[in-house]
């Protein structure tokens, strides 16, 4: 009898394991924004318009590993204000007639979750444009009725993507940009 209940309550401390299988990103819930530094303080940009899949495995005792397929529509990316919307997709910097996605695809890996909220890593490769870029980014990661609320933060740098550094008469902007992720998964069905 003592054997039971010893067994039982290791079963009920131990660690629940994470939902495994394909997940599909949110849009509503998922967003992706960034922020601009310039000479005159800087600005945001924002958009919902995410999509993908994520397959979820468990790697042995050691972990889980993740397959991620992303892309953002670029068309979609707003700044608060047309002109300057305009000018981001125009051909000499994103360039959304020809390249309307930034897509990204890679692997998030998470050792060992010790519960419904842990760190994990997103590592992969990043397009902008015609320009694939390895990137990483740390992420915190939520696990709730069985999907996923991930959020990370990562700089990048525009000239990295053969983009040039925004300049209007007395605007300057800064080459690294500060883009931010807020990504639901929830199971695909």
């Amino acid at each position: 009898m003592r054997l039971w209940i010893v067994m039982a309550t290791m079963a009920l401390l131990a660690p629940p394991g994470l939902p495994v299988g394909t997940f599909e990103i949110k849009s509503q819930d998922s967003r992706v924004e960034f922020f601009m530094k310039d000479n005159r303080g800087g600005f945001p940009g924002t958009t919902r318009d995410v999509s993908g899949t994520v397959t979820i495995r468990e790697r042995g005792e050691s972990g889980y590993t993740a397959e991620v397929e992303a892309k953002v529509d670029a068309r979609t990316i707003k700044t608060g204000s047309s002109l300057r919307d305009g000018q981001m997709r125009s051909a000499r910097f994103l360039n959304t007639e020809e390249f309307p996605f930034i897509t990204f695809r890679g692997t998030v890996s998470a050792e060992n979750p010790p519960g419904p909220q842990f760190k994990g890593t997103l590592r992969g490769w990043l397009t902008i444009r015609d320009v694939t870029r390895d990137v990483q980014v740390p992420l915190e990661i939520a696990v709730e009725s069985g999907a996923f609320t991930a959020r990370g933060e990562v700089v990048v740098r525009m000239t990295d993507f053969s983009i040039p550094i925004p300049r209007f008469l007395i605007f300057v902007a800064e080459d690294p940009v500060t883009v931010k992720l807020q990504i639901r998964l929830i199971p695909k069905g």
